[in-house]
């Protein structure tokens, strides 16, 4: 007797079902949790899985109307909010996610660093304490010199093809640059075959040691601007290191870019100082809307301020903390301001 009333639960259990949608041949005994896809035996299953990629999971941020949902979505709900705060709560105890926002006291060092470099009109941008390039900066100041040592990204443009490298640029790191010296005496160890650096690179910069350190041309990979990562400005190999980054933004530390061609690298775009200060200040620019005059609506700002002000002092000697107070003072401002 037991038998057949479960026989005749499960039978209509697959009737309800109806056939299954992958081999249309037996009663579907399954629905899938996600796409609700409905099969009659695990190799159906797995045939479903891999044709539609398909995990087999619900989805718990799928809609379900309020008429639809059962105490098993109210379930599902409730854990799927318990795991977000157990998620957040994880990211605010992490030391590594503890800076989200620039911090404005900065460390000693780090501060006279870019005090220093505001004094010679450069805007040194100092990245979060867990950016990569912020890792990767050795640039210091001498404070009893005065004098700045910057780490310098070199990227030496259009190396021949058959070196396979990422857009033809072999990339080459000084830690410690003094802002004194030109650009043409930093780069000579990479030029001159004098030198044990220029030698070891000979394959890859034959043609910028050919072309020789005067026909070289520097270009200041741009920061702070649109499309920042395809533009540059062009830089004065005979002026020093100090002297071509007056200006300019300099995030962490300068990347400069050489080539033997009088023009940018492939993929590169020159600007301008003057067209970098027009973007800033485009960008700077509140957006404006057809409306009365800016005059009028000052006037009008000021005049409710005004009444405001006169309220606000009419209550000054009572306690108006309380709600019946609070609801008083709202209906006779509403009374004398028309907004």
């Amino acid at each position: 007797m037991a038998d057949e009333t479960s026989t005749k639960t499960r039978i209509q259990r697959t009737m309800r079902l109806g056939m299954c949608e992958v081999c249309a041949a037996k009663e579907a005994c399954y629905a899938c949790p996600k796409c609700e896809v409905k099969t009659c035996s695990l190799p159906c299953v797995q045939i479903h899985k891999k044709e539609l990629n398909c995990d087999g999971q619900r989805d718990r941020t799928k809609f379900v109307p309020l008429n639809e949902m059962t105490s098993r979505e109210f379930m599902s709900d409730y854990c799927f909010l318990e795991e977000c705060t157990r998620y957040a709560e994880n990211r605010k105890s992490d030391p590594c996610k503890r800076f989200t926002h620039d911090q404005r006291n900065l460390p000693v060092t780090q501060h006279r660093m870019r005090m220093a470099a505001k004094k010679r009109n450069i805007n040194l941008r100092l990245q979060l304490e867990n950016f990569s390039r912020h890792k990767e900066n050795t640039t210091f100041l001498n404070w009893k010199l005065g004098r700045f040592h910057w780490r310098v990204e070199w990227l030496f443009a259009n190396i021949p093809c058959e070196a396979s490298l990422p857009r033809n640029i072999v990339r080459f790191v000084d830690e410690e640059c003094n802002e004194e010296l030109t650009l043409s005496d930093l780069v000579v160890k990479y030029v001159d075959l004098q030198h044990e650096t220029a030698r070891d690179q000979r394959k890859l910069l034959a043609n910028h040691q050919t072309a020789g350190i005067g026909q070289l041309s520097f270009w200041l990979r741009a920061e702070g601007v649109r499309r920042s990562s395809t533009r540059c400005y062009l830089l004065d190999s005979t002026k020093t290191l100090g002297e071509n980054l007056v200006g300019r933004t300099i995030v962490e530390f300068p990347t400069i870019l050489v080539t033997y061609e009088p023009k940018p690298p492939g993929g590169y775009e020159a600007i301008d100082s003057s067209e970098e200060f027009e973007e800033e200040q485009e960008e700077d620019l509140p957006v404006t809307k057809p409306g009365p005059s800016s005059n009028a609506v000052a006037e009008d700002l000021d005049d409710s301020h005004d009444v405001y002000y006169k309220l606000a002092a009419a209550f000054a000697g009572e306690d108006v903390s309380e709600t019946e107070d609070d609801e008083e003072f709202e209906e006779i401002y509403k009374q004398r301001v028309v907004l």
